[in-house]
């Protein structure tokens, strides 16, 4: 999770010049940092992402990040980005570090003799899968028709090439300010008169 702080007195005070008044803070800030994390989503999926990772499934990342029910209240100001597929391995993207195998070994491509797709992506028949009956183990090495095709590693280590939580911070905090003056006027149209 990507924690971002902001200085409320910063956003009080933009608010109150807007024409807010005291009681309808806490409605106005929840509004904005909703329509901010949507906004914030859409700049992940749309930028952050496609610039960072050549992805064979483009539609992945649009799957897999979302804000529902992490929403900001009156009560509890947070919201939350997450990933509810939980299958990019997106925080390792985020932070670096290593990635284990779910069972006996992570098969790392050859670069030299694995056919790749346009997109990067490794073609369907020389996935390991495709391979099973075709390929001989030797050692850590998965070879296919004479050539090694595969190293096969319990773990391996994936480098911090992602920028989530720059364009996560910096996204938030200017869509929190943009959306400050409708948000303003919403909650003042449909205040109470005291």
């Amino acid at each position: 999770m990507i924690e971002v702080n902001f200085d409320t007195a910063d956003f009080t005070g933009r608010a109150m010049e807007l024409g807010a008044v005291a009681d309808q803070l806490p409605y106005i800030l929840a509004r904005s940092l909703n329509d901010a994390a949507e906004k914030t989503r859409s700049y992940l999926i749309e930028r952050t992402w496609p610039t960072a990772i050549s992805a064979k499934n483009r539609s992945f990342i649009g799957a897999a990040l979302t804000a529902r029910g992490a929403r900001a209240t009156k009560q509890d100001l947070r919201v939350e980005i997450y990933d509810k597929l939980g299958r990019g391995n997106l925080m390792l993207h985020a932070k670096g570090g290593t990635r284990r195998a779910k069972g006996a070994n992570l098969a790392i491509p050859s670069s030299a003799n694995v056919k790749r797709t346009a997109s990067g992506a490794v073609s369907r028949g020389q996935t390991p899968r495709a391979l099973a009956d075709k390929a001989a183990r030797r050692g850590r090495f998965l070879f296919a028709k004479g050539k090694m095709v595969y190293t096969l590693d319990p773990a391996v280590q994936i480098k911090r090439d992602v920028p989530f939580y720059r364009d996560f911070t910096n996204t938030m905090r200017q869509a929190v300010l943009e959306s400050l003056p409708r948000n303003v006027a919403i909650a003042m149209s449909t205040r109470r008169s005291r």
